[in-house]
């Protein structure tokens, strides 16, 4: 479902976006893709930052178990 919005935007910003658009897509497509890419990367970067947290936290019972794990390998 679509809802019409009214959004400000600075004059060159809008030149750009319709330059974009031209003839084949329409403002709405161009800044419809926009925020869905910059939503896409900040739940991305959101995420990153949980994990590395949670990786941070357990980073030394990680590395505890990677050196038990590496002393059962054989030694060259």
């Amino acid at each position: 479902m679509r809802v019409r919005t009214s959004v400000t935007l600075p004059k060159d910003l809008l030149v750009e976006v319709d330059a974009l658009a031209g003839k084949k897509h329409g403002r709405s497509a161009i800044v419809e893709t926009a925020l869905r890419d910059y939503v896409t990367k900040k739940n991305a970067k959101a995420l990153n930052t949980r994990d590395i947290k949670i990786i941070n936290k357990n980073a030394d019972l990680i590395n505890k178990q990677v050196e038990e794990t590496l002393e059962f390998q054989a030694k060259w």
